[in-house]
């Protein structure tokens, strides 16, 4: 551990936990950025309501082990949030570890009036052939099967502890076995699977599902086998079976968005 992460655990450790989300807002002001985006700019419930959401998701990243930063989670619960009416679907979340997006995402989903649907193994990453080496940032990346495991009890116990359960659906098992018979329209979908191939099952059964005007993020934009996925116009085609769509963010960003053409 550098000093400067002792520094920050030190000062943590001894602040009121009052105090924490403070601490935590004014360290990372992108993420403040996108709170404050999720506050201001979405539809549902009130900017209070929003604001007190979001103040909440802080405490969950410390009582939680999660692997995101808080503006990826806020641009997904903002999409949540400013979703119309009139589109229909519920929420899904691929890939939960321990489920601290889980219930930062079920937050904004309660306050939209939707179900949230979670896909994962519970049991981590599956065997994979994928070979990862550095993602773009130049950082090293290490998937193992069994890695990011959750078990189903303490993703529920972290979510009622943290969130709000009353919304969520869980669907345990490997992707490839569980999505090709889920077939209800999704509004919005948040996917966080680290592997190509993980990647490539959500897309084809997910996508066709989207509802037009719906949004699709990836967490996994730093990752160069992920970015091949996304970019593969036969893969779209022929597997998926639509156009290949506009990709926000992809090959510069770590969080990428689709929405889906209306059209």
């Amino acid at each position: 551990m550098t000093i400067w992460k002792r520094t920050k655990t030190a000062i943590r450790n001894h602040m009121p936990e009052v105090v924490t989300p403070l601490f935590n807002i004014v360290r990372h002001p992108s993420d403040t950025l996108a709170g404050l985006r999720f506050v201001f700019s979405a539809d549902a419930g009130t900017i209070q309501q929003r604001a007190a959401i979001a103040w909440q998701t802080y405490p969950i990243s410390d009582a939680i082990d999660c692997r995101h930063r808080q503006r990826e989670t806020f641009a997904f619960m903002q999409a949540i949030a400013s979703l119309r009416a009139d589109t229909p679907g519920c929420i899904v979340e691929a890939g939960c570890f321990l489920g601290g997006s889980s219930a930062k995402f079920s937050l904004a989903t309660a306050l939209a009036n939707r179900r949230l649907v979670i896909f994962d193994s519970f049991a981590g990453l599956p065997p994979t052939d994928d070979d990862y080496d550095n993602d773009i940032f130049g950082h090293d990346l290490a998937f193992t099967s069994g890695k990011y495991a959750g078990a189903l009890p303490t993703v529920k116990n972290n979510i009622e502890l943290n969130g709000n359960i009353a919304v969520c659906e869980f669907v345990p098992g490997w992707f490839e076995d569980t999505m090709p018979g889920f077939d209800e329209p999704i509004a919005a979908a948040y996917l966080d699977v680290d592997l190509a191939s993980s990647t490539r099952t959500c897309l084809k059964y997910l996508y066709p599902l989207l509802s037009p005007g719906g949004s699709l993020f990836s967490q996994d934009g730093h990752i160069p086998a992920v970015i091949d996925v996304f970019n593969d116009t036969a893969f779209w085609e022929n597997e998926v079976g639509f156009p290949k769509p506009m990709v926000k963010g992809v090959g510069n960003q770590k969080l990428l968005q689709i929405i889906k053409p209306i059209d």
